[in-house]
């Protein structure tokens, strides 16, 4: 069987899904945000959570396609979050970290993503979402494709 892991990167928790790749939610977790140095381990606390969950359950790392990592902000076509504390790489830094294939995007384009794949979406390709939380975001998806503007904030 293959895997996929979904996150969440919320102001407060982080919420963290296992999934088969046909979408289905397998088990998920909530850990806290931990906000230490601007956030500077909230990364390698994913990767670690994520690790110790494939060796937990026994899953062979070569069975997890991928981890999808929504975070706060706008994300550029090459994962690089530039209104972090610290601009970074999210996609190159957590790949280091946790040796697993990694994608990101915003949090709001990559959930309505997600509802227009499996959830109250399903069955359209053009679906526009508002989401809250600690702060509000939005996400658009039109012709099945995010639509994330210029300078990775078009939902915003």
């Amino acid at each position: 069987m293959q895997y996929g892991f979904g996150v969440d990167i919320g102001g407060t928790t982080i919420k963290i899904g296992l999934f088969s790749v046909d979408g289905d939610l397998m088990e998920k977790w909530e850990i806290p945000t931990n906000k230490t140095d601007n956030g500077k381990y909230i990364l390698t606390e994913i990767a670690d959570f994520i690790n110790r969950t494939i060796e937990t359950k026994g899953i062979e790392k070569s069975d997890v396609m991928g981890v999808g990592l929504g975070v706060p902000g706008p994300v550029n076509k090459n994962g690089f979050v530039s209104v972090c504390v610290n601009s970074l790489n999210v996609e190159k830094e957590f790949h280091q970290i946790s040796g697993l294939k990694v994608k990101v995007g915003n949090d709001a384009n990559v959930a309505a993503l997600g509802e227009m794949w499996q959830g109250a979406g399903k069955g359209y390709q053009d679906v526009l979402m508002v989401t809250l939380g600690t702060g509000v975001g939005g996400g658009c998806v039109l012709n099945g494709q995010i639509v994330s503007g210029i300078h990775g904030a078009g939902g915003e």
